[in-house]
């Protein structure tokens, strides 16, 4: 019998921890187009926008809703960013990543790149 609890326990630790799910209040905006390699990035704009994060998709509740679906996740892909692989809504393949920039205030970049365009996101874990 105890042993059928802690695998219970276990499987139930598993499952809540699996399933996450990652909001992030944004402050800002960058775009940056690619063109052979590099990438020419704009200023900055301010957005306020909602970005839901869940083992499956991934949501940015912006004037047009987008939605992502994610394919695989790579986990922790280098120096402590997280990556994704995606497609949105038009079919289109992309990577998701996400970084901390001050862990001490829940402060994270959210990036997402197709192969001639690059969105970063700044904002707050909430």
């Amino acid at each position: 019998m105890k042993k059928l609890l802690f695998v219970l326990a276990l499987t139930l630790l598993s499952v809540t921890s699996y399933a996450q799910t990652i909001f992030v209040r944004t402050v800002d905006l960058t775009i940056g187009l690619k063109n052979n390699g590099k990438v020419e990035w704009q200023k900055p704009t301010e957005q306020s926008i909602l970005i839901k994060i869940e083992k499956t998709f991934m949501v940015i509740y912006s004037a047009k809703v987008q939605t992502f679906r994610v394919i695989t996740y790579d986990g922790q892909y280098d120096s402590g960013i997280k990556r994704w692989y995606c497609t949105d809504e038009e079919g289109l393949n992309c990577y998701l990543y996400m970084s901390s920039i001050d862990k001490d205030k829940n402060i994270v970049s959210i990036g997402i790149e197709y192969d001639d365009l690059a969105y970063y996101y700044t904002g707050s874990q909430e």
